[in-house]
């Protein structure tokens, strides 16, 4: 039984009994399936144990998103971290903050204006050096951050879904947490409308990796977080993705549309069709924002 799977059991998150199969592999590997609990909505893989593998001995040595330096790479991140800093600088104003995953450390390298110390975490070694000689601490794990070392704003931003023990990392983050700080998850959706109303095969085949261990819900994420001893936990909805990049998906089963079909790129019409996706709970993104008391 894969990590994953005995937790969302354990939490009471699926049955065992009711688990089917949703889509017969993923996109790097055709002996994974994706499972789903129809009841509870939670995607998540058949098998995570090559994840696991790396994971736990090391995680190899590559260039981010295939670019061929630090500047290059930040460019591919760059309108994500800016959104973020956005979103979330005034709580990160003056206090000291940690990203999960921080890749090359674009959201790094905007907090630092103003946060009071900015922090990374970075599995993959040879990017990790790059952050080091960037001048940023930077730790190979959560479980190696020293004991004593607290935050007040921790992130992990699309990183959750790639953990292969999320209960456990939980638990040690909230131990790195001041009471009164907070700890901000942004997941991919198991509600996405492109999964669940318009059930685009070219979509899952797209999404669905072996490194994308679990969709998650509202429920599931919220469940996880109070289990690791969080509470005041706000689950939000957001849209990456504009209309445009549905509207290319339905129509040539493919990404970008948001850059093809600039035609449809209106701000208006964008907020609202963001708003209804939320409102009816199909967002491609759910963000959590819980409290240490």
């Amino acid at each position: 039984m894969n990590k994953i799977k005995q937790e969302l059991i354990e939490l009471g998150l699926i049955n065992e009994s009711s688990i089917k199969e949703f889509f017969s592999r993923v996109r790097d590997r055709d002996d994974v399936k994706v499972l789903i609990d129809p009841q509870s909505g939670i995607i998540f893989l058949s098998d995570t144990s090559q994840v696991e593998k790396n994971y736990y001995t090391e995680m190899p040595g590559t260039t981010y998103w295939s670019s061929i330096n630090r500047i290059e790479g930040l460019k591919i991140t760059v309108e994500d971290d800016l959104r973020r800093y956005k979103q979330f600088e005034e709580l990160a104003r003056g206090k000291s903050f940690l990203d999960v995953g921080c890749g090359l450390g674009g959201s790094l390298e905007l907090f630092k204006q103003t946060a009071s110390s900015v922090h990374g975490v970075e599995l993959q070694n040879e990017i990790r050096k790059t952050i080091i000689e960037a001048g940023f601490t930077a730790y190979d794990s959560v479980f190696s951050i020293p004991e004593h070392q607290k935050f007040d704003v921790i992130t992990l931003f699309h990183v959750f879904e790639h953990v292969v023990e999320p209960l456990e990392t939980l638990k040690k983050l909230h131990r790195h947490l001041s009471p009164g700080g907070k700890l901000i998850i942004e997941v991919p959706h198991a509600g996405d409308a492109l999964i669940k109303t318009y059930n685009l095969e070219s979509f899952k085949a797209f999404t669905f990796w072996s490194e994308h261990l679990i969709l998650h819900t509202r429920k599931s994420l919220e469940t996880f977080l109070r289990a690791a001893g969080f509470n005041r936990v706000r689950i939000e909805g957001f849209q990456r993705y504009p209309l445009a990049n549905h509207l290319y998906w339905l129509k040539e089963g493919k990404p970008g549309g948001q850059e093809i079909l600039k035609q449809f790129r209106n701000e208006e019409l964008e907020k609202a069709y963001a708003e209804n996706l939320n409102k009816v709970d199909q967002t491609d993104t759910i963000i959590a924002i819980a409290s240490k008391v």
